[in-house]
């Protein structure tokens, strides 16, 4: 267990010195504008990122072994969720899953950085919809409105992507095996749809296809989102 301990903190140590370094290229690169630098300031978040999923899953095997309350680790599973920052909602027909991160590249390799929470939120919000007897949606057929929000704050060059290239099939899958009959082109249609606002972020809305056309002209302004040419 020493041994387990030695390697946390040498990969906490690292990306501590990432994020230190990544602070003062963001600085630079917003003075600048420079996207050369924010192509680096990118590389070490990326990095950052890396060396903290392989910390968080050597502090996850980590805590099954020292944990033996079963009560007290269900607890801690439950409080992911809540540290994620994902949401979930269901009013009026219309699921919501809010997310605080964009949902990663298509030829991105690390993705479970949001996989695994996500479907953790779901199991979570269902499970909490069943002991409170409460309706849990379920679509035959259905339309999924993905709107990605970028930080209207940070450079938008190379940041904002085309919708054909962000990773949805995953998403999908995690959703459709709470909610849907299945993921299936014959079952479910997908809109894709791009906003500025204060951070990055995304937010699904599930819902029968019929609901959209009126759903979106409401909803045009969704949330304090700003919709703003790029």
């Amino acid at each position: 267990m020493k041994d387990q301990l030695d390697e946390t903190q040498a990969l906490s140590w690292r990306m501590e010195q990432y994020m230190a370094e990544s602070r003062n290229v963001l600085t630079s690169c917003v003075r600048l504008k420079s996207e050369l630098q924010y192509d680096y300031f990118t590389e070490l978040v990326l990095e950052a990122a890396k060396t903290s999923e392989k910390l968080t899953d050597k502090l996850r095997r980590l805590t099954l072994e020292v944990t033996v309350n079963p009560v007290q680790y269900e607890n801690y599973k439950a409080e992911l969720v809540t540290i994620h920052g994902i949401e979930v909602e269901f009013s009026e027909g219309i699921l919501k899953v809010a997310l605080p991160l964009l949902v990663p590249h298509r030829k991105d390799f690390y993705t479970d950085f949001l996989y695994k929470p996500l479907h953790t939120a779901l199991q979570n919000w269902c499970l909490e919809r069943v002991k409170k007897a409460l309706e849990i949606p379920f679509f035959e057929e259905c339309l999924v409105c993905f709107v990605h929000v970028y930080n209207k704050n940070l450079p938008l060059v190379g940041r904002v992507r085309d919708h054909d290239n962000i990773e949805e099939k995953h998403v999908l899958d995690i959703v459709s095996s709470f909610c849907m009959k299945s993921d299936s082109g014959f079952y479910v249609d997908t809109f894709h749809t791009t906003r500025l606002g204060m951070e990055d972020g995304t937010l699904l809305y599930v819902m029968e296809a019929k609901k959209f056309p009126g759903w979106i002209r409401e909803n045009s302004q969704l949330l304090d989102i700003e919709k703003e040419a790029l």
